[in-house]
């Protein structure tokens, strides 16, 4: 099992969403790799961006600081035994995070950097949670019925994560690797539907808005 798999599915285990928990895990590492910074780690994203080396170490210093103001929250947060409580409070640390992540990297890329940054996010991200984004969904012109709609879809998502992965905190590596496959299926699955609720036009809208694909690397195991 990769070092990601391992560490998303004791993550899982608390019953937060793939997206969000991830984030949360993340702040002990620098940030995940659907965050704006967590991208930025990849040096085949800082190549893309053609960044230097002076900005390669101010995204360093950047993640360092939003690391060090939200570690506190965001271990506070685990602590939250109602599960409802706690997943808004990880949206709410989760926003507070990419915005403080955006107003930083304004004095470290320009504006064709920061477009193509978040083309590449949006590749990465699960699909149902890009289009849930108020920036996506305004630009694709959802209806209040298509909203309604892609909301359920979290919601119902959400649901099943939390009744795989509970109870996995001691689970043995195999027992880890098929729930973290049938996780993968379920994020597929979840996928479909909710583009499923989009016109054509709509579709090509979308993905137009991930630019050109990039082929990332895959993360490294564990020697």
């Amino acid at each position: 099992m990769t070092r990601f798999q391992s560490s998303l599915v004791v993550v899982l285990a608390l019953s937060l969403s793939a997206a969000f928990a991830a984030q949360a895990q993340a702040q002990g590492r620098g940030g995940s790799r659907s965050s704006l910074l967590g991208l930025l780690r990849i040096e085949q994203v800082q190549k893309e961006l053609k960044l230097d080396d002076e900005a390669v170490a101010k995204v360093g210093k950047l993640r360092e600081k939003i690391r060090g103001e939200l570690t506190e929250p965001y271990t506070a947060a685990r602590k939250i035994e109602d599960r409802e409580k706690r997943f808004a409070k990880y949206v709410e640390l989760r926003n507070q995070s990419d915005r403080k992540a955006r107003e930083g990297l304004r004095d470290v890329l320009e504006r064709e950097q920061m477009m193509r940054l978040y083309q590449i996010r949006m590749q990465v991200r699960a699909v149902a949670d890009s289009l849930e984004n108020r920036y996506v969904a305004r630009r694709l012109k959802l209806t209040d019925e298509q909203k309604e709609k892609l909301a359920k879809i979290n919601k119902d998502a959400r649901a099943k994560r939390s009744k795989l992965f509970s109870g996995l905190r001691d689970a043995s590596d195999e027992q880890r690797r098929e729930a973290f496959e049938k996780f993968r299926k379920l994020r597929t699955k979840t996928g479909e539907q909710a583009l499923a609720l989009l016109t054509a036009e709509q579709k090509k809208a979308f993905e137009d808005m991930q630019g050109e694909k990039i082929e990332l690397p895959s993360r490294r195991r564990r020697s």
